[in-house]
C-alpha cells in the first residue's frame, strides 16, 4: 500500500510508515483534504513554492513543522532547529534552538537570546501591556516590541 501521506510504498500491515512516521490509519477526512486543497488554491506561486520546498527538505512531519513555525538559525543559518517546548529547564514553544551552534531565540520577535537565558526580552513588554484584549497576534507588529528592538539595536 502507499503512505497517504508521502506516497510511498510500505508493507500492507504497517502501522506507521517508514519515512514519514504518519501513522497509516490517522488519514485525512474529504473536508480535511478539501480544505487543505483550498488553502493551497489560494497562496500565490511563491508561497506555495515555499511551502512545497520546506516539506520536501523535511524527513519528518516535525521537521517540517520546524521549518515553518522556527526557520533558519539567525545566527548561523542552519535548518538543524527545534523548540524548547520539552526542555524541562525551558518549556517555552516560542523559544527556537539551534542544534548546531546551540543559540536561543525568540520566535516571536527574532531577538537572539542572551547565553543562559530562557526569557525574551519582549516577554516583559507584553506582561506589562494595557492592551492585552487588544493585542497584536504578531510581536513585531506591536509598537512598543518594534521600540524595544529598536533601541536595542541602536
Amino acid at each position: 500500500m502507499k503512505c497517504w501521506n508521502c506516497l510511498k510504498e510500505i508493507p500492507d500491515d504497517a502501522k506507521a510508515c517508514q519515512y514519514c512516521e504518519t501513522l497509516t490509519d490517522q488519514a485525512p477526512t474529504e473536508e480535511e483534504a478539501t480544505f487543505v486543497d483550498d488553502l493551497l488554491a489560494s497562496m500565490d506561486d511563491q508561497t506555495r513554492e515555499e511551502l512545497v520546498a520546506a516539506m520536501e527538505g523535511a524527513g519528518t512531519a516535525e521537521e517540517f513543522v520546524n521549518r515553518i513555525m522556527i526557520g533558519d538559525c539567525p545566527n548561523c543559518g542552519s535548518s538543524d532547529v527545534g523548540d524548547c517546548d520539552n526542555d524541562p529547564a525551558i518549556e517555552n514553544i516560542l523559544l527556537g534552538r539551534c542544534y548546531a551552534c546551540g543559540q536561543l531565540w525568540c520566535t516571536d520577535c527574532e531577538e537572539l537570546l542572551e547565553p543562559d537565558a530562557t526569557v525574551c526580552g519582549h516577554d516583559a513588554i507584553c506582561d506589562k501591556c494595557e492592551e492585552v484584549d487588544s493585542c497584536v497576534s504578531q510581536a513585531l507588529d506591536c509598537d512598543r516590541v518594534v521600540q524595544w528592538k529598536t533601541r536595542k539595536q541602536a
